[in-house]
């Protein structure tokens, strides 16, 4: 998946600053126009331009929420692909080590028990999550969202306010889960594999696995919560670029420890 669907996010995030700079030039322009002109404002006039002004963020916002919302199904799409295709390959792998354990005529079945413990616990913890639900309720989210702050523009701030936080919270969750399940799984791999050049160590065939030069960091959803605020969103660009770039680096690793290991064990098994 290409770091270039990051630029969504940013799209979004400069939407809202120039939505931002926009309704105070406007408020200040008639302020001001009143002040040179001696009379009041036309609140008529400057309610009419603000619910234009938001009425046509608002679009922009949800067309852009439609289409973050699809980065969101791809992630969690990959994630479900990734998962389901790694559970049968630790099937493979130890229906393997049994194979070459019982032609050698070694014993190894503490070594095979430790690998299927780690494959049904990442069975049971990495269980599928529904793609279209989470955005399909990310639309509604933002929808909402832009809704109440499109028709409430004014005796409404704190609805308003709080309708706009509905998106981020939605959007929030599956970055947590996103980051953690793949953070969780790739320390599972990393012990199944470790776990694996035991067993076949024991057997006596050597594997030489490569060393993961990038492996997922534990990162505090807190931590990015409050710098994507302090940023006022900026950070949350990247935090997408972490979404996508970290599994990317996870699956190539992978491949490479496939060939590796079928290279390895393939000639033990003919």
């Amino acid at each position: 998946m290409s770091a270039g669907w990051m630029l969504i996010p940013l799209f979004q995030t400069l939407d809202a600053v120039i939505l931002i700079a926009v309704f105070f030039a406007v408020v200040f322009s008639a302020i001001f126009s009143a002040a040179q002109s001696g009379t009041v404002i036309n609140r008529a006039a400057l309610t009419s331009s603000l619910f234009g002004l938001f009425l046509l963020f608002g679009v922009i916002s949800f067309v852009l929420s439609i289409l973050f919302a699809y980065v969101l199904y791809r992630l969690v799409k990959r994630r479900n692909t990734h998962f389901a295709r790694q559970s049968m390959l630790y099937e493979d792998i130890e229906r393997a080590a049994r194979e070459v354990s019982v032609k050698k005529g070694v014993d190894v079945s503490v070594q095979l028990n430790n690998l299927y413990r780690l494959r049904r616990e990442a069975q049971l913890d990495e269980t599928p999550r529904d793609p279209v639900l989470w955005s399909v309720i990310l639309v509604f989210a933002a929808g909402l969202a832009n809704s109440f702050s499109s028709f409430n523009l004014t005796g409404g701030g704190v609805s308003s306010l709080g309708a706009a936080f509905i998106p981020s919270f939605a959007t929030y969750y599956v970055y947590y889960f996103l980051m953690k399940d793949m953070f969780r799984h790739e320390r599972r791999e990393d012990w199944f594999f470790g776990e694996l050049n035991r067993t076949f160590a024991a057997i006596g065939v050597n594997i030489t696995l490569p060393q993961r030069l990038s492996p997922i960091p534990d990162r505090s959803l807190i931590v990015y919560i409050i710098l994507t605020i302090v940023t006022l969103g900026f950070f949350g660009v990247y935090w997408v670029y972490v979404l996508i770039s970290d599994p990317n680096n996870h699956f190539r690793y992978q491949s490479l420890v496939e060939d590796t290991i079928l290279a390895q064990v393939s000639p033990t098994l003919v």
